[in-house]
């Protein structure tokens, strides 16, 4: 029986609830700002005053929320340098616009200040990992985490760019959609909400109110589904008005949501209650105090461990690249000897016929083809071949080097803090800030299946060899998908259990080794996989057979499952009292609720859009994305 799935909630602002915001902030234009305090659980607070509001406070958490609220929250003792900056820049400013944020999740506040002859703006980030930024004419003045990219750079005295858009969704046509629908290989949930920039919970809302359902394909119906996606949008929109109110949804108990307009897809869900509040800030203060704050402005020493996470993703892939290249150079030169007449047919026609004005023919030997020089000898022709594979070892070992120095440095370097944890309470104990150290099994592929077992796998030759070396034990099972390029999984035996490793849990294991084989990267929407028991697998090959790095001979009976599916569903889990981001096959999760997304693979030329998309949305780096999921290209839906 096919599990129903609850609605996405959310764990900060969509850009429908940033427009709600926007236009009550609206309300304080002509009033003047006052000053500016830190919030205890991160974020700042400012503080207006005008003559139709009297006294109002907006409280701003980048990278979460934003709320507008008459009465007052608690303040930190002690000034942070953003809140002292915004004292400094923008009190007795005058608030003259706040305009409406276009899809974006961003909040802009246009200020006017009688010293100051240029337009001052506070812009609030609130995607990502999220910003404060002060802009006075076109330069920055005050940024509360400087950042940099190839195409923006955020810092003190740089130009002010606003984000990549990809443009307004709320004023998309109805043929628009359509053709946005048609045009993509993922499913309608995925495309409004990646696709067109509205966010999962929107696009379930809206998909909700035009009675499509979202798992079919994008294309199916698109025309029909356009037009009743543009009416459902207009008809939130006028909701949502120039005042929302707040509309908070509890499940068991506990807030699941919180909107600027009453859910459609949450009054849908069995055991959902709806309470609503005056105003969406409101609701969205409470939601958020409940559900916990976000984590402050990242340090310096947290942007440096990025920047190393991010020159380790680039390491595995030359590492990955190299390996390789230097494959195919030892294959093409061990083909020339193992088809050596047919390479000495192909010279000798090429000399005879005069097909190789440039001196070098390309012969097809077996599987491979090989260019080869027709003014040489075949041994010379091969010897050359293994002459540039020992070069590329050569770089490989330095890159190997390379990135195992990194992941030291990474190992050694103090973590960001879990502070999305944190309770808005107050700060945590110097326990809880302490973020544990990295298990073991972090230095490689892992998941954990349904019965609780881990599954670990290499990540390369090097860590294909090291696992089974190390790690495999008596009790333990060798998994292995029946394709070239897969990784040596290991299903590791629970120390306290006596009952064998469950049919189940090694289903699960052969399909993430599909996955992470070169099954992924080739489209393939199937592949199969065998298991064999730890005394199966060795070293020793038939007499004189020679065994690559990273590979392992099986002796005896294989254990085979077919057709298993190319899908992997991403979520969190909780592995001691810690939550990490784990990638396994949809069936291997016991809490269905933490998976966020299920991908398949798909045209690896939209990766980079795809990954960007999916970190923006699951909160998360490329980095982190990229050292989790296979290589090749990504298909995202909702999960």
């Amino acid at each position: 029986m096919d599990r129903v799935q609850a609605p996405a909630g959310k764990d900060r602002l969509t850009s429908l609830d940033t427009l709600a915001v926007s236009r009550e902030v609206r309300a304080l234009t002509g009033g003047h700002l006052d000053k500016a305090f830190d919030l205890p659980g991160g974020g700042v607070s400012l503080v207006f005053r005008s003559a139709a509001r009297g006294r109002s406070e907006l409280v701003l958490v980048p990278g979460r929320y934003a709320a507008l609220l008459a009465e007052r929250p608690d303040h930190a003792e002690e000034l942070s340098p953003i809140a002292r900056e915004l004292r400094r820049l923008l009190s007795g400013a005058r608030l003259t616009e706040v305009p409406d944020p276009a899809g974006e999740r961003q909040l802009v506040l246009r200020f006017a200040r009688g010293d100051v002859p240029e337009p001052l703006a506070l812009v609030v980030e609130l995607f990502g990992t999220g910003n404060l930024l002060v802009v006075r004419g076109d330069r920055l003045v005050a940024v509360a985490s400087p950042k940099t990219w190839a195409h923006r750079a955020v810092r003190v005295g740089a130009e002010y760019r606003p984000p990549p858009s990809r443009g307004n969704p709320f004023l998309l046509s109805a043929s628009e959609v359509a053709a946005a629908l048609l045009a993509s290989r993922t499913d309608r949930t995925s495309t409004l909400a990646a696709r067109l920039s509205l966010g999962g919970p929107v696009a379930e809302e809206l998909l909700a109110r035009a009675g499509l359902e979202g798992p079919v394909a994008a294309p199916t119906d698109a025309a029909e589904a356009g037009r009743r996606l543009r009416s459902a949008l207009d008809q939130l929109l006028v909701e949502v008005g120039e005042v929302p109110r707040g509309f908070l949804y509890r499940r068991d108990g506990v807030l699941v949501d919180v909107e600027p307009y009453p859910s459609e897809r949450w009054r849908a869900t069995p055991g959902v209650v709806e309470e609503s509040t005056a105003t969406f800030s409101e609701g969205a203060a409470r939601f958020f105090a409940e559900v916990g704050a976000v984590a402050p402005p990242p340090r310096a020493e947290d942007t440096a461990r990025q920047e190393l996470e991010r020159q380790l993703a680039r390491q595995r892939v030359a590492v990955s690249a190299l390996e390789e290249e230097a494959a195919r150079l030892l294959q093409k030169g061990h083909a020339i000897y193992v088809h050596y007449a047919a390479a000495e047919e192909a010279v000798e026609r090429a000399r005879r016929e005069g097909t190789a004005p440039d001196g070098v023919v390309e012969a097809t030997l077996g599987e491979d083809v090989v260019p080869l020089r027709v003014d040489a000898s075949l041994t010379a022709n091969a010897q050359s071949l293994y002459d540039l594979a020992k070069r590329a070892q050569a770089k490989l070992a330095g890159a190997r080097t390379a990135a195992a120095e990194t992941e030291a440095r990474l190992t050694t370097s103090r973590p960001p803090p879990a502070a999305a944890t944190a309770s808005t309470s107050g700060p945590s104990s110097p326990s809880e800030r302490r973020r544990r150290a990295p298990q073991w099994f972090e230095r490689y592929r892992w998941f954990l299946s349904s019965e609780g077992i881990l599954v670990i796998g290499g990540r390369d030759a090097a860590t294909n060899d090291l696992v089974v070396r190390r790690y495999l034990k008596p009790k333990d099972l060798y998994v292995h998908a029946e394709i070239h390029g897969a990784p040596s999984v290991i299903v590791k035996h629970p120390p306290e259990a006596d009952r064998p490793i469950g049919e189940a849990t090694m289903r699960e294991a052969a399909a993430w080794g599909v996955c992470f084989s070169k099954a992924w990267r080739a489209g393939l929407a199937s592949a199969d996989a065998f298991w064999v028991t730890a005394d199966q697998v060795s070293k020793a090959g038939a007499s004189g057979e020679f065994v690559a790095r990273g590979a392992w001979v099986i002796h005896g009976t294989k254990h085979l499952f077919r057709d298993l599916p190319t899908e992997l569903a991403v979520g969190t889990i909780d592995v001691q009292g810690e939550e990490k981001w784990m990638v396994a096959p949809p069936s291997a999760w016991r809490e269905p609720a933490r998976v966020r997304v299920v991908l398949t693979p798909a045209d690896e030329r939209d990766r980079p859009a795809r990954e960007t998309e999916l970190a923006r949305e699951l909160g998360v780096s490329r980095s982190l994305l990229q050292s989790i999921l296979p290589a090749g290209g990504i298909a995202v839906r909702r999960a």
